[in-house]
């Protein structure tokens, strides 16, 4: 219990700084929307391609950065679509620490950037959402979320505080079901040799946790996992990112942005099964 403990603390406070920044840029440019500056408009520009490429970047807390601004409506679903996907953190390293893997790396890493930016634009293109749709607080805002603070370094103190709690307890939770069932039960579910393996490791990769990922990774490596199987679950893996979303929109909306998440993951999946296979 103690090391599973310590173990989620370790997981999210490394986000905790990240999480910092974003909500102090968040507040800084709700006011400067505010005051009707064009700096939401040249955000705006990088879009799908930008979040794609940011996604890349080894670090849980990208997706969790880029959840709080579509929470607040800086960013497109499609853009946002396109970090989840493309988001990486400890999987990779664990494939590219194989010297004889390194070339697999570089593949997935630009398979997840395509995934991305293809799904982003096409979500783009078919979902149109309200341009604009800023619900994010200013710095003078009352509301419970808030608090009555005036300071924006005490707002965001706050706000972070209460998002990092979150994720320790939802972490911790998720720590002990993994406790219980072991490595070896999970990918004794997950099945071998079976087109629906990759449906089941887009599941896995799912769980908001760094363990997934990892899981994920060195199950393909000890032969347990198919290639569709590895591509599947790293493309489903938002790392923190869902449960920010849990907290910032409705139930309805966060669940419609996984299952989205979930088909293009499976679909992904199931072509370099099929392909490979």
């Amino acid at each position: 219990m103690v090391e599973i403990l310590t173990d989620s603390f370790q997981d999210v406070i490394k986000v905790v700084p990240i999480l910092l920044l974003v909500i102090l840029l968040t507040n800084w440019i709700t006011g400067k929307v505010e005051k009707g500056t064009p700096f939401f408009s040249r955000l705006a520009r990088l879009d799908v391609p930008g979040g794609a490429l940011l996604g890349i970047i080894p670090q849980c807390g990208i997706s969790v950065a880029f959840a709080k601004l579509y929470g607040n409506g800086y960013i497109s679903l499609g853009m946002l679509i396109a970090v989840f996907l493309a988001g990486s953190d400890e999987a990779l390293i664990v494939i590219g620490a194989h010297p004889d893997k390194l070339s697999l790396m570089l593949g997935i890493i630009g398979i997840k950037i395509l995934a991305g930016i293809g799904a982003g634009y096409f979500i783009n293109l078919v979902i149109k959402e309200k341009r604009n749709r800023l619900k994010g607080c200013g710095i003078d805002c009352d509301c419970p979320k808030c608090g009555k603070h005036k300071s924006i370094l005490i707002n965001s103190l706050v706000h972070t505080l209460k998002i990092a709690l979150f994720l320790y307890v939802t972490v911790f939770i998720i720590g002990i079901l993994a406790d219980q069932f072991g490595e070896e039960g999970i990918y004794a579910l997950l099945g071998r040799n079976s087109f629906l393996q990759p449906v089941f490791a887009a599941l896995i990769g799912m769980i908001p946790s760094c363990f997934s990922s990892v899981l994920i990774a060195e199950g393909f490596i000890k032969g347990a996992l198919g290639f569709g199987s590895l591509i599947s679950g790293l493309l489903a893996n938002t790392g923190f990112g869902i449960l920010v979303l849990f907290r910032e929109l409705s139930l309805k909306k966060t669940f419609g942005i996984i299952l989205l998440l979930q088909a293009i993951s499976i679909l992904v999946g199931e072509l370099f099964y099929f392909v490979i296979a």
